[in-house]
């Protein structure tokens, strides 16, 4: 579908709201009466006109300009995180975190578990491949659980203590 340009577009906004000169409008009405495409789209943004020339402006309420004018110098609002809930969560994860390091220094984790998905009787019956077998490091993982609670330490503290905190030293 070919559409008419912004020029073409605006000069026909300009004519439904009278804007143009006699001697220009003369010529728009020509090149109207010429172009099936301008000639749709004028009785397209006529009929917006008119749809929009039959609806009422709505008004907001009486006390609604006071109303916005009394919020504009209210405190926002606080977090929804208090710091004493966020220092005990942060408490939590170092907490977790010393533990897992300690077990991780003993060597409780050092072993690694060849898993064979070959062993159940279901894939050989339905499947007539052979499966691959991986190992698994527990070690391995344990990092990564590390690695994934710190990043969660540093977010709860973020969030709960380091952000509230300078926001207070801003205000002040």
């Amino acid at each position: 579908m070919k559409r008419i340009s912004q020029a073409q577009e605006d000069k026909l906004l300009d004519y439904l709201d009278g804007n143009l000169d006699a001697i220009v409008e003369k010529q728009f009405e020509d090149e109207i009466s010429s172009n099936v495409l301008l000639k749709t789209r004028l009785e397209e943004l006529r009929a917006m006109n008119a749809i929009f020339q039959n609806l009422s402006l709505e008004q907001p309420s009486k006390n609604f300009t006071e109303q916005v004018m009394m919020k504009l110098d209210s405190a926002p609002a606080s977090s929804t995180w208090s710091i004493r809930n966020g220092v005990l969560l942060l408490v939590g994860v170092l907490a977790a975190l010393g533990a897992i390091s300690l077990l991780l220094t003993t060597g409780i984790f050092d072993s690694t578990t060849t898993i064979n998905l070959n062993q159940s009787e279901l894939p050989n019956k339905i499947l007539r491949e052979q499966l691959p077998s991986f190992t698994l490091s527990g070690k391995l993982m344990i990092n990564i659980i590390i690695l994934l609670n710190i990043v969660l330490a540093w977010i709860v503290l973020d969030r709960t203590i380091l952000r509230p905190y300078f926001q207070r030293r801003m205000q002040a």
